[in-house]
């Protein structure tokens, strides 16, 4: 860019008729990203360009960005001021200027809205201090961008804050067992909060040794609830057996208010198995588990999506009630009676 070029447009920045402003701030663009720029003429230009760009509109912007977001002389300070505009804007330049330095992206991980982090974790090949940053809150559509981003580097603290957020997020547990870089020792943790219908593969891609996924898959089952709070449940499923209230509709009731312990307490009993058994079944095969309940305990076809959710919601089932799920459901339904349903579930429950 010649002395005189930027000396045009200089002049033409400071036009103070508004209806220009717009078609100004492309212009400029257009010239700059034409041919590379001296370092002199890239300085002034990124200022000038800044300058046009907080009084364009925001089509004009996004013009802006498109451009400057793929031509390799882009002006640093446009790129970084672009990458903070609204997001229409910036995710032009967040995903694909390669001006955009590791500093920008930690002030973007840091202080960029929701929006600005979440298309900021896709960007290719982030370093570790970026995906650290990017990570720290614990925001499950953050951190299921990241596990998504394969090419990005993830550290084991990193990890550490997905796997805890996956708890309460199916999509994120999928997510991040579609990488390929996980160690062992995660990839079983995760593969406990897997459905069932994942962890074949899983014993595949990383050597699980599935009898030890399938122990601990068990303990966590069993020590899941407090022994307070499993000895409160107990007495008040007692109870409602003395006074002649036990029915799936109370079994129902409980599971609808949240209190997932007196849930497990009652539906054991009317399945006539052990709580322990109940929550083995439910731990190897969730969704079939929970099928050959609501049958043993004669309730309603209907209660089923109910109680589906509630347990999806306490982590306790962890498959999505569609497809094959849906599927096996109907199966249960269709092939089994409350009493072999009862005897199928207490064979499902024998581990403990």
């Amino acid at each position: 860019m010649t002395s005189n070029a930027v000396h045009t447009i200089t002049h033409l920045a400071r036009l103070r008729d508004p209806s220009k402003q717009n078609e100004l701030a492309i212009g400029i663009t257009d010239l700059c990203t034409a041919q590379p720029l001296s370092e002199v003429a890239g300085e002034i230009a990124g200022e000038i360009l800044v300058m046009v760009s907080t009084k364009a509109n925001t089509p004009s912007k996004v013009h802006m960005a498109e451009k400057l977001a793929v031509c390799r002389w882009a002006p640093h300070s446009i790129i970084r001021h672009l990458a903070f505009e609204e997001i229409e804007v910036a995710s032009l330049v967040i995903k694909k200027s390669k001006t955009l330095t590791e500093k920008d992206m930690v002030d973007l991980a840091r202080d960029g809205s929701r929006d600005h982090r979440r298309t900021l974790a896709a960007r290719p090949n982030l370093a570790l201090v970026v995906t650290d940053i990017l990570a720290e809150p614990a925001e499950a559509p953050i951190l299921r961008a990241l596990a998504n981003n394969d090419t990005a580097e993830i550290s084991e603290n990193t990890l550490d804050i997905c796997l805890t957020v996956a708890k309460d997020n199916p999509k994120l547990r999928e997510a991040l067992a579609r990488r390929h870089d996980l160690s062992t020792e995660f990839a079983t943790q995760l593969c406990i909060m897997l459905p069932e219908n994942w962890r074949e593969e899983m014993y595949r891609r990383f050597g699980l040794d599935k009898a030890k996924v399938e122990k601990l898959t068990i303990e966590t089952a069993l020590s899941a609830t407090s022994e307070s709070k499993d000895e409160e449940a107990a007495k008040t499923v007692a109870d409602a057996i003395e006074a002649g209230r036990l029915t799936g509709e109370f079994a129902l009731t409980a599971i609808k208010a949240g209190n997932i312990p007196v849930f497990d307490h009652a539906i054991a009993h009317l399945c006539s198995i052990t709580p322990a058994q109940w929550r083995v079944a439910l731990a190897m095969n969730g969704v079939r588990a929970a099928a050959m309940a609501c049958q043993a305990a004669e309730l309603n076809r209907g209660a089923y999506p109910i109680i589906h959710k509630a347990l999806m919601k306490a982590g306790r089932i962890h498959q999505v009630l569609e497809g094959d799920a849906m599927t096996a459901a109907a199966n249960v339904f269709r092939m089994y009676g409350a009493d072999k349903a009862s005897k199928v579930l207490r064979q499902m429950g024998s581990r403990s």
